[in-house]
């Protein structure tokens, strides 16, 4: 198939450039800047996994750009959750029959957004559990080889799950999207929001016994709104998040390595997302603790640490709140947590 990845990020380079390699046409959409460099000395992959090095990518800057002369069979949605609603009116407004879009965006309400633009059944809800960053323009470091996540029912699966097999993907099928994304969630807001308040690394959320608290009560209340939405968290490609859904309810000492483990097979040495949307001015954390947020006043769960992970974010993101206020300061956190009744603070 011809293949558009729409975000030429971390994630969108690993998947294309994978393809590319494997004999699929891919096109990559991305800003002018990193277009330039990509066109000079192409894309290479480093890290866990196999090597590899698109010398001659296909890149171009706009999404017109890529129906000239011959339109992609399929689009590899791979922007950040708050570019979807400007994705989606791009590809609706450019083409009256879109191509199928796989969604591989992280959060909660993304597949809404596009299924509103041109309609569900060109929608097809996706994940990704490789952690890998682009270290420097077109260079990408796979610090774990993990897989992606598919939903199993749109026509286009079995080709998609083949082409992405040979390429080395390692794909697996899920029957329940929602379930799939949700999953992923929970790996995603572990200690993502607190590092980026406290300036502190995972592993010092973790070891702080008031902060592991709130990372706790985080993923429980996550969970609950899951178990009203009538599922549980379930295992993804080489991240053990069944185990994490079950495990949650024990004693913080028995749970603590079950959640670095969590950590550390979904991220590597990454630092969480958060960490650089204070200086971006733009963030994730209202698709995925938002989520969570918004998810439980409709079905009736109390999120008091999720909400305030939430505010302090945007509060930071958004300027109204001094970054100086929290950095190297947890108990503010943790006292605004309180506050807001997250139990077991005191």
């Amino acid at each position: 198939m011809h293949y558009l990845v729409f975000g030429t990020g971390a994630v969108g380079g690993l998947l294309g450039t994978r393809l590319a390699l494997a004999g699929q046409r891919v096109t990559f959409l991305t800003r002018p800047k990193l277009a330039r460099i990509v066109q000079d000395q192409g894309i290479k992959v480093t890290g866990d996994g196999p090597p590899g090095w698109l010398q001659t990518p296909t890149v171009i800057t706009s999404y017109e750009q890529a129906f000239d002369p011959h339109p992609p069979d399929i689009i590899l949605l791979t922007v950040k959750a708050y570019d979807c609603q400007e994705a989606a009116d791009i590809i609706r407004e450019t083409t009256e029959d879109p191509p199928p879009v796989v969604c591989f965006l992280n959060g909660i309400g993304n597949e809404a957004i596009l299924a509103s633009a041109f309609g569900a059944e060109r929608v097809i809800p996706a994940t990704s559990t490789t952690a890998v960053q682009m270290i420097e323009p077109g260079i990408l470091s796979v610090e774990r080889e993990r897989g992606c996540g598919l939903a199993s029912g749109h026509p286009l699966r079995p080709k998609l799950h083949s082409e992405m097999s040979v390429a080395g993907l390692n794909p697996h099928l899920y029957r329940d999207p929602e379930r799939m994304k949700w999953s992923k969630l929970l790996t995603n807001i572990v200690t993502n929001a607190s590092s980026a308040i406290t300036g502190w690394l995972p592993a010092q959320i973790l070891d702080h016994p008031q902060l592991f608290r709130v990372e706790i009560e985080a993923l429980r209340e996550a969970v609950r709104v899951m178990h009203c939405k009538g599922f549980s968290p379930q295992n993804l490609p080489k991240v053990p998040v069944g185990l994490l859904g079950r495990a949650i309810s024990l004693p913080a000492s028995l749970i603590q390595p079950i959640l670095r483990r969590v950590v550390s097979t979904g991220r590597g040495d990454k630092l969480p997302s958060f960490n650089y949307d204070i200086a971006r001015g733009r963030s994730e954390v209202g698709w995925l603790n938002g989520a969570v947020v918004d998810e439980g006043a409709r079905v009736g769960v109390p999120t008091p640490a999720n909400h305030t992970l939430t505010e302090v974010m945007l509060g930071l993101v958004e300027g109204r709140i001094d970054p100086d206020q929290y950095r190297n300061r947890p108990e503010r956190l943790v006292r605004k947590a309180m506050e807001a009744g997250v139990p077991g603070l005191g």
